[in-house]
């Protein structure tokens, strides 16, 4: 019989025993000397290796899941203060796990402007103590962003993006190129959002109205920046305060295809060159030639650079600007505009296009520079529309074919 209750008591303390217990004990069983505030952390000189048992505590604000951060996450502590924390590997940690983040192999250290703890092992480094946590963002203004409040969860009040902005998305996820947009105030002050191409929301367009902005601030050499979690957290519906563009192209950016445009060329390559084709020349103007130096060969070509759709139901008066340039002898360029195409087919197959070329004040003529001429406006009242796109097309032949460059592409009230 005491054998038997030897046994059972046994078996009862083995239970017991195996219970699972959290990583770390109480915060007030931790040595002081081991726990640091994040405010004390980025006061450190850098570069700096820990090799001692020292930690942080704080809240994940911001993690990976939509892909606009990647092997990055922020923390932020109760003191307000904020930090990048790069990770080794992807995942391990999201949003709203309070953490103990131990420092020992990481590295304290600056790039670009931002300091940021570098090579922490989610697995070494980090335990989650809780989950669901949420840290309420501190209302700042845009001229209160500094580096002093980098890797903070903010919140902006009364901004809209700027008016050469409406219209466009958030970054480039047809390229996985990211892009930035610029927000501002009533008063003029103005930071970038900065938006990953890979970022599930990447290919949503910006909000057009004026409100409030939640994310976290980063920081490029001396760009301060803001980085969103979720465009749900840009409620922005209130009407605005300065002027919109329905539409803007400057090519800023490198890409004739950025924010919904289409390119569709019909020729003939030659030495690996699509002659005709709208390129990027000079880094930031759209440019198209069937001309090839090298050989002293013009060859045949149609080049169309189609818009992505334009809302223009709400407005009375729309209007189209655009700055052009040409030399050398050849076809001029013709401006188009459709109400029915269907964004993604070829256009010379697929819309009814009409031809307003002659609708434009002013077209350069070769004057052997290569200063560019505002077109002057073009109304666009006649094609309001749910969906109305406009397109330049090229043309070039065997005999001749003129240089052709477009930049600042405005559709505006």
């Amino acid at each position: 019989m005491k054998i038997r209750l030897f046994y059972i008591v046994f078996f009862a303390l083995s239970l017991f025993a195996c219970k699972r217990e959290y990583d770390s004990p109480p915060l007030n069983q931790l040595p002081e000397n081991g726990i640091i505030s994040i405010a004390q952390l980025r006061s450190m000189a850098f570069p700096h290796k820990f090799v001692g048992d020292t930690s942080i505590f704080g809240v994940i604000t911001m993690d990976e899941q939509t892909g606009n951060i990647y092997k990055n996450v922020y923390i932020q502590d109760t003191s307000g203060a904020g930090m990048n924390l790069r990770l080794l590997s992807s995942g391990g940690v999201i949003q709203g796990d309070s953490v103990r983040v131990s420092l020992k192999g990481t590295i304290l250290t600056q790039f670009d402007g931002m300091l940021q703890l570098d090579s922490v092992d989610v697995d070494d480094n980090i335990v989650t103590q809780s989950t669901g946590n949420i840290v309420e963002p501190k209302t700042v203004t845009i001229a209160e962003i500094n580096s002093s409040i980098q890797a903070q969860l903010i919140r902006l009040e009364g901004v809209e993006f700027s008016g050469m902005d409406v219209g466009g998305t958030w970054a480039d996820g047809d390229n996985q190129a990211s892009l930035n947009r610029m927000l501002v105030n009533c008063f003029g002050d103005e930071v970038i959002v900065r938006t990953s191409g890979y970022a599930n929301f990447a290919n949503e367009v910006i909000p057009s109205g004026n409100g409030s902005i939640i994310g976290v601030v980063g920081q490029y050499n001396t760009d301060m920046q803001l980085y969103i979690r979720t465009p749900l957290e840009a409620q922005m519906a209130d009407p605005r305060c300065t002027a919109s563009y329905l539409l803007y192209k400057d090519f800023d950016d490198g890409s004739t295809t950025s924010g919904g445009w289409g390119s569709f060329w019909t020729g003939t390559n030659a030495n690996g060159t699509n002659w005709g084709e709208w390129e990027i020349f000079g880094g930031n103007v759209a440019s198209a030639s069937n001309f090839e130096f090298a050989s002293f060969t013009n060859y045949a070509c149609e080049s169309w650079l189609v818009s992505p759709s334009v809302n223009l139901t709400g407005t009375t008066l729309p209007i189209l600007t655009f700055d052009n340039v040409t030399r050398y002898s050849g076809p001029g360029l013709e401006l188009y505009v459709s109400t029915d195409y269907d964004g993604s087919s070829d256009p010379a197959l697929q819309g009814t296009w009409t031809n307003i070329t002659s609708s434009v004040p002013n077209w350069d003529v070769d004057s052997g520079d290569w200063t560019f001429v505002p077109s002057g406006t073009i109304d666009l009242s006649p094609y309001i529309s749910p969906n109305t796109y406009i397109a330049f097309k090229y043309i070039g032949s065997n005999v001749d074919g003129a240089t052709w460059e477009i930049d600042n592409i405005i559709i505006q009230e």
